[in-house]
């Protein structure tokens, strides 16, 4: 079983390598509008991209920023684009390394190379903007950067990273999902599975919805916590609410979505279906990418060979109160499938995937 579901997960990432380029522009020089590669009746997609897990938009809306996930257990590298909104134009983006300033000061790179998952941007309270990112080489870290303006476009200044605990002697090695950021350069990530496990009790961990997995907070004098009461089945989406009271998570194999009070330390919402992936909060709501398939689904619909995985997703838009259902829209299409992100930005909602060669977006005017 660990074979053939470690070859399925990064075989699509290999499949992705193969695929088309197009859409991929020059790093510098005049932009030109990119025509998609798919669409139908619901959605419109663009190629050339290598598994983008997780979208976020650029402060001033222009540009989606995208991580590349790169597999698990075992990772390989993948690339970080920019993409421009107006002409859709893909660039993988510029990174720059500067001094650890925001990071633990044990936690050090010497390459620009990542294989990233899950990403969060905040406005710090110094004004500057801070992306972080959870990455799998060539260890287990948050990846903190400042994302800044240059030449009408954005960069990565790299400002830091903090590398995961190592836990009970090295036997327990949490492996991360996603992360939420505070204004104050602190953050929260999910903790997905010990890395130490065997990947095939993890697999039977998802057959059964046993726990994996919990939520850690980090901050640069305190170093990680664990964040009681977050403990659930595979941790996967995090978003910290605007005040900074609690953390709304998705927990994958389970399917649950939970409101999480900081201050109490009780679960004061949820919201059940599907399996929950990432988390965006956007337009007074929480958005929840959920898979509408089970694991033996995966396994069949999304061999190694294939470059997309056309498995049905839905985007559920949920009350920031008690997660209760504002909105559904549940797909079933050849254009676009295995949605792992909802990232609204203006009249469109953009979507990403960790089993796929392009993103793609759906017009909320006509849904």
């Amino acid at each position: 079983m660990k074979v053939a579901v470690t070859l399925i997960l990064l075989g699509a990432l290999a499949a992705c390598a193969d695929g088309s380029d197009e859409g991929l522009g020059a790093s510098s020089g005049a932009l030109s509008l990119q025509e998609p590669c798919a669409s139908d009746q619901t959605f419109t997609a663009w190629c050339g991209y290598k598994n983008p897990e997780d979208l976020a938009p650029t402060p001033d809306g222009k540009f989606l920023l995208a991580t590349g996930f790169g597999g698990i257990p075992d990772p390989v590298l993948n690339e970080i684009t920019l993409t421009d909104l107006g002409s859709m134009e893909r660039r993988v983006v510029e990174i720059v390394l500067a001094a650890n300033t925001w990071g633990s000061a044990s936690c050090a790179r010497t390459t620009t190379d990542f294989s990233t998952h899950g990403l969060d941007i905040v406005q710090r309270h110094d004004g500057r903007h801070m992306v972080a990112m959870t990455n799998h080489l060539p260890a287990e870290t948050v990846e903190l950067f400042e994302l800044a303006p240059v030449d009408s476009l954005w960069q990565l200044v790299w400002r830091g990273c903090v590398e995961a605990p190592s836990l009970n002697s090295g036997a327990h090695l949490p492996l991360f999902n996603d992360v939420a950021l505070t204004a104050e350069g602190s953050f929260y990530v999910t903790e997905m599975y010990n890395g130490k496990m065997p990947f095939e009790a993890l697999i039977q961990a998802g057959l059964t919805g046993a726990n994996t997995g919990q939520v850690w907070q980090w901050s640069l004098p305190d170093g990680f916590r664990q964040v009681t009461g977050t403990e659930g089945s595979f941790p996967n989406g995090i978003v910290l609410s605007a005040d900074a009271s609690a953390l709304y998570i998705n927990y994958w194999f389970s399917g649950l979505t939970t409101k999480f009070d900081l201050g109490t330390g009780a679960v004061v919402g949820s919201h059940q279906g599907g399996r929950a992936d990432n988390l965006t909060m956007a337009n007074g709501s929480v958005w929840a990418a959920k898979h509408d398939m089970s694991v033996a689904e995966y396994l069949e619909g999304c061999p190694v060979e294939a470059a997309n995985c056309f498995l049905p997703f839905s985007v559920h838009r949920l009350d920031l109160d008690d997660l209760r259902e504002q909105r559904v829209w549940r797909f079933d299409s050849q254009a676009f499938g295995f949605g792992t992100v909802a990232t609204p930005v203006g009249e469109h909602v953009w979507l990403g995937s960790a089993h796929g060669d392009r993103i793609a977006r759906f017009d909320l005017k006509d849904r």
